[in-house]
């Protein structure tokens, strides 16, 4: 089993006080989908008033996709069938969920594609 750390911003001040540092395991061979898929299925991304809530997910100081509240599944970057253990390959196995309010994920997600820096999340 590989262990893949993840942390996610906060949400709201009473959102604060703990610690949102958690890790999944997962078998390595498993995909980038299955992976986020799991995360979405633990509940670990808190769900806002009026549904939708846009997160931005890096990896390595990287941002690779988008994960939006109203979406099924994440936009990713990189090929989400791409495999855990060579993804991470040569870094640590982790993730950190940004909180970008409730901004158009797919005006962010364009701007990540694109390579650049997202638009303001208010």
């Amino acid at each position: 089993m590989l262990a893949i750390g993840i942390d996610r911003d906060s949400v709201h001040a009473g959102d604060d006080p703990e610690s949102h540092k958690t890790s999944i395991r997962l078998d390595p061979a498993v995909t980038l989908r299955i992976l986020f898929d799991a995360i979405q299925g633990m509940g670990y991304l808190p769900g806002i008033s009026g549904g939708k809530a846009t997160w931005i997910i890096c990896s390595s100081g990287k941002q690779i996709g988008v994960l939006a509240q109203q979406w099924p599944e994440p936009k990713l970057v990189i090929p989400a069938e791409s495999i855990v253990s060579q993804y991470f390959r040569d870094t640590e196995p982790h993730l950190l969920f940004r909180y970008w309010c409730q901004a158009d994920p797919d005006h962010v997600f364009s701007h990540i594609q694109a390579g650049n820096e997202p638009p303001s999340r208010f």
